[in-house]
């Protein structure tokens, strides 16, 4: 009788705590972060009674959550994907916005600025002609100015971004020591793991995970430890370490991540990946640093270009050409932690044999090394970094000043600042040189078939460039210059004297004459305009290989097919998701209808074992009644 007394008690407690238990699924259906709780009953150690054991009843051996520790990682690597690869995506569209073609991209404004020059080449005496030219010129300026502007702009909201993510990242590990704690706290108390604290804390290294790749470790006591970057710890038991921003070293706009714990400071900028803050420093090294620095190489090759040839002719004035673009100057900036105090001014030399990368400049202690930033290959340098042997390498010039100490560094941006500084110098529509300083010619007495070209500049500087110059063909096969030498003639072969070129072709007679003289009175002439034309078609940039619409139309495919890529994978990702939480759902997640299903077994099984216990009273009273 007794133990039909205890046994019917038994699952009547038991039952009692599995429609609590029922009840509190059901309660937080809808509660983001909650698994399903379920009873686990175990049997009573039977007691022996003659030849056999007879059961003492049901015990509750804990509530435990349906989790499956499997899905909850693949749905937080899923996570940190995809919200590395939407923010990666989110800020590439926009930078793909801003060089996209048609007439008011920068492509326009460059077409329009080449159409100009043929205008001009067309009316090279039109005052209005030459007006357009320059205000093409200035458009051309405006637009690189205002990309570059825009680009700034995401440098720095990406920078906010960053600062922003890290304190929320901040505030999420300092939530999971806590709850480490309480956890440990709890088992420590009851034996038994507290399950919704156990939820609270998944949830929060959910949230964690969608910031920041995490590499989660389970220790002994429930305990959870969070490792990010390449290993750093960042919750280890109860303690949190700190996602700090600092300034660069070299540039106090860009910030650093540092995670500081005990054991002091460690850099993880280039450590870190995945998540919303992953995305946001891929997408600055990956598309915005890269753009930035094609942008002023483009800026750099246009002004090279049109620069060498405008100051190659003359104006309506008779005067040669001044420079018609200016750029910003190269950026060189010194690490604020360096010990001694070298500085650096650099200078282009060649728009070709810029790379588009940037540099950290060394000192080793007895001389100067430079690597590359894009991929740490070491550049060879030649000279000494003095005024009179500056240092040289991928198109620059390098005069470094100041007492450098071993260890030293300094940091160059060839391209980055240019397009800020890209502005027009010529404002005096005369003073566009469209016209070739030198015009050459044949004498009208001239007996034989040779024909020659109208010259073309080599050397503007050349001090004898407009000095008149007389071939005379003392044989078919010979001339003289001035009167002076014999040169032995080849029919298409180009002669160049003074700095200038010129290129007789055919068959000349003995005696022939062809001048070269100042052709700077020549107000109709427009060979100056037609270089220029051809010099920002010709292959400027990549050692002379690629023109310059052909650097931005690669710049343009560059960015559209990153942001193509980074929305294709996205949408890949989002599938990924979806199954991952789908499968992680279904078994974690609450079901209604097998939780009122579940409520109605309990039901009727506690029902079932208050019967027992009135059988056990009345047996009780049965006997009470024989005894009197």
């Amino acid at each position: 009788m007794s133990q039909v007394l205890s046994s019917g008690l038994s699952g009547l407690l038991a039952f009692q705590r599995a429609l609590d238990t029922t009840a509190h699924n059901i309660a937080n259906a809808n509660t983001d972060g909650y698994t399903r709780q379920r009873v686990e009953l175990a049997t009573r150690p039977a007691s022996p009674f003659g030849n056999g054991w007879v059961g003492q009843g049901v015990d509750v051996a804990t509530v435990r959550r349906t989790v499956d520790d499997f899905l909850i990682s693949q749905t937080r690597t899923s996570s940190s994907s995809l919200e590395r690869l939407n923010a990666f995506a989110t800020q590439s569209e926009r930078v793909s916005r801003l060089f996209i073609g048609g007439e008011n991209g920068l492509s326009g404004s460059l077409q329009k600025f080449q159409n100009a020059i043929q205008g001009v080449a067309t009316e090279p005496t039109s005052i209005a002609a030459r007006q357009v030219l320059l205000s093409e010129a200035q458009g051309l300026a405006d637009r690189l100015k205002h990309i570059d502007t825009q680009l700034r702009g995401l440098d720095a909201e990406s920078t906010a971004q960053a600062d922003v993510q890290a304190s929320e990242i901040n505030a999420l590990a300092s939530g999971i020591a806590r709850l480490n704690q309480e956890i440990t706290r709890g088992v420590g108390a009851t034996g038994q793991p507290p399950n919704d604290l156990l939820d609270q804390r998944d949830r929060l290294i959910d949230q964690l995970s969608a910031k920041i790749s995490v590499n989660v470790v389970p220790q002994d006591g429930n305990v959870l430890n969070v490792f990010i970057g390449k290993g750093q710890a960042l919750v280890l038991n109860d303690s949190a370490a700190t996602l700090s921003v600092a300034t660069d070293s070299y540039d106090g706009s860009r910030l650093r991540l540092l995670l500081s714990s005990g054991q002091g400071s460690t850099d993880v900028t280039s450590a870190l990946s995945g998540g919303a803050l992953g995305g946001l420093l891929d997408f600055r090294s990956q598309v915005l640093d890269p753009a930035r620095n094609e942008l002023g190489l483009i800026a750099a090759g246009i002004a090279e270009a049109v620069n060498a040839q405008h100051r190659a002719g003359v104006d309506l004035k008779g005067d040669f050409g001044t420079d018609l673009f200016d750029t910003g100057p190269v950026n060189a900036v010194a690490r604020k932690t360096n010990m001694g105090d070298p500085q650096a001014s650099a200078t282009i030399t060649s728009a070709a044999a810029l790379t588009g990368a940037d540099y950290e400049l060394s000192f080793t202690g007895s001389s100067w090394s430079m690597k590359r930033l894009d991929n740490g290959t070491t550049v060879t340098l030649t000279g000494s970094g003095s005024s009179t042997d500056p240092l040289r390498a991928d198109g620059l010039s390098i005069v470094v000043s100041g007492t450098a100490v071993g260890g030293d560094s300094i940091l160059l941006r060839p391209t980055r600042e240019l397009v800020q500084g890209f502005q027009v110098l010529v404002s005096d529509p005369t003073r566009l040189a469209a016209a070739s300083p030198v015009q050459a010619g044949a004498n009208a007495a001239n007996v034989g078939a040779a024909t020659i070209t109208r010259g073309a500049v080599l050397d503007p500087a050349n001090p004898a460039l407009q000095d008149p110059i007389e071939i005379q063909f003392l044989t078919p096969t010979s001339y003289s210059v001035n009167g002076a030498g014999s040169f032995a003639y080849t029919s298409g072969e180009p002669i160049e004297i003074n700095g200038w070129q010129v290129t007789i072709a055919g068959a000349p007679a003995a005696g022939d004459r062809f001048t070269v003289a100042d052709g700077s009175a020549s107000n109709g002439d427009n060979r100056n305009a037609l270089a220029m034309a051809d010099a920002l078609l010709a292959p400027k940039l990549d050692g002379g290989t690629t023109s310059i619409s052909a650097a931005l139309g690669r710049l343009t495919s560059k960015i559209g097919v990153a942001t193509q890529q980074a929305q294709a994978n996205r949408d890949a990702q989002q599938v990924l998701q979806d199954e991952a939480l789908a499968q992680r759902q279904n078994l974690s997640g609450v079901n209604l209808d097998e939780e009122a299903a579940n409520m109605l077994r309990f039901q009727q099984a506690y029902q079932a074992a208050a019967q027992l216990i009135r059988v056990a009273n009345e047996m009780f009273q049965t006997l009470l009644d024989a005894a009197r």
